[in-house]
């Protein structure tokens, strides 16, 4: 493989594979190293544009529940999207697992085939490859979604993730990869479905996402029950999922809970 390194970031490649039409402005900003891409884009997403941040590292990267999440240079992808809505953003709380189909969809055309753990981690092969963050912000009377995405595509090792984990190349090795395609790819079908759903909600993609379910049917343990073993069923319309604890099936939401596989 050669040096990561002689696929850095290139802002060029990347706007040439973003969709181009008359509803779609694009702003792209590209960092060597910066704190968080999320933050950034909190702080400067604009109401009228489809924003890009993609950093070479972080320093101050984060996942779910403000866990660190480990962002070594140039190995992976660091990017966040914002968008404005005219949504309430409380209708995006279910946005994670269809930005997490529009990962796998991207991921589709680079012959990857990947599954998600409910509600925003990306697996290959039973490990995590990647995850994603959700945040909102409301700037003068506009509400903007800010989508965080990690995703590992040339990292070998890493001492300080406490999960088994995987890469892109780890799990293709014969394989080349392109960070300057990638990235457009996912962006792009983030914002189809990012339209689609607004006009249809979660339950348009409610089916896809339980085809692609890496929990269904999987003994799991929840964070805020002791010493109880649970079942991982489907999904349901809002994006909650459902579990079997004691022949007892209850719906859970994304937020309440940590869940770990036994």
């Amino acid at each position: 493989m050669k040096d990561v390194k002689q696929n850095k970031l290139k802002e060029e490649e990347i706007l040439n594979f973003l969709n181009k039409n008359s509803e779609l402005t694009w702003e792209l900003s590209i960092f060597d190293e910066i704190g968080s891409t999320n933050d950034y884009l909190l702080k400067n997403s604009k109401e009228d544009k489809i924003a890009i941040c993609l950093s070479e590292s972080q320093s101050k990267g984060r996942g779910r529940n403000s866990k660190k999440w480990q962002s070594p240079k140039y190995e992976n992808i660091y990017m966040s999207v914002s968008f404005s809505t005219n949504h309430n953003l409380n209708f995006f709380s279910s946005f994670s697992l269809v930005a997490a189909i529009s990962i796998h969809m991207a991921l589709i055309k680079h012959q990857i085939k990947s599954e998600i753990k409910w509600p925003n981690d990306i697996y290959i092969n039973s490990k995590k490859a990647g995850g994603i963050l959700i945040e909102t912000i409301k700037k003068n009377k506009t509400n903007i979604v800010v989508v965080g995405i990690g995703l590992n595509v040339f990292m070998k090792g890493n001492l300080e993730i406490d999960r088994e984990w995987t890469s892109l190349i780890l799990e293709n090795e014969n394989m080349t990869f392109n960070r300057n395609k990638i990235i457009p790819d996912i962006a792009n079908e983030l914002i189809i479905n990012k339209k689609i759903f607004e006009e249809k909600g979660f339950r348009f993609f409610k089916d896809q996402f339980n085809n692609l379910n890496f929990l269904k049917n999987k003994q799991i343990r929840l964070s805020n029950i002791k010493n109880e073993n649970a079942e991982a069923l489907e999904v349901n319309d809002d994006g909650s999922l459902n579990v079997r604890i004691q022949n007892e099936i209850t719906k859970i939401v994304s937020g309440e809970v940590s869940i770990n596989i036994n």
